[in-house]
């Protein structure tokens, strides 16, 4: 099974052991949420994984496309009540993906997955007080995205 299957299906069955095996050992993988946090080697990305597949739901691809150096990979999925579309741009050698870059969309979907993932990936490292932070200062972010996708954005628009 060629890398990105093996991605593609761990990712739509919630399997983490078959994830493991489409990554290199020193695999980097750089947050959809900021450039200054990336996770690098098995032991940083397992946890990653597990917090992703425990909070996304309906994982469905339907995009592959590059050569066998580079993929982008699209998959559309739930991430509680928010609609997500993430791209993954994957860069491979030997058929293993050593590095990782991940876009989300819409941005009720990106904040609702950071409010989700942040305080998990936080007490899995074994920071308590910064999930405690992070739970508590996505709260108003997500209320003023969600308020302003519903209410603001459809100001802007083209008028039909």
């Amino acid at each position: 099974m060629k890398v990105t299957e093996r991605y593609r299906k761990a990712a739509e069955t919630g399997d983490v052991d078959l994830a493991m095996t489409a990554f290199a050992d020193g695999a980097v993988l750089h947050s959809p949420l900021t450039g200054r946090v990336r996770f690098t080697g098995h032991e940083e990305l397992r946890p990653l994984i597990e917090v992703a597949y425990s909070h996304l739901e309906n994982v469905r691809f339907h995009t592959d496309l590059g050569d066998e150096q580079a993929r982008v990979v699209i998959y559309t999925a739930q991430i509680g009540d928010e609609p997500v579309e993430e791209s993954a741009l994957l860069r491979i050698e030997d058929d293993l993906i050593v590095e990782a870059t991940l876009y989300v969309r819409p941005l009720p979907g990106l904040v609702t997955l950071m409010a989700a993932f942040g305080p998990d990936i936080a007490r899995r490292n074994r920071r308590p007080a910064a999930a405690r932070f992070l739970s508590l200062a996505t709260k108003p972010l997500r209320a003023m995205v969600r308020s302003g996708d519903k209410h603001a954005v459809p100001l802007a628009a083209p008028r039909r």
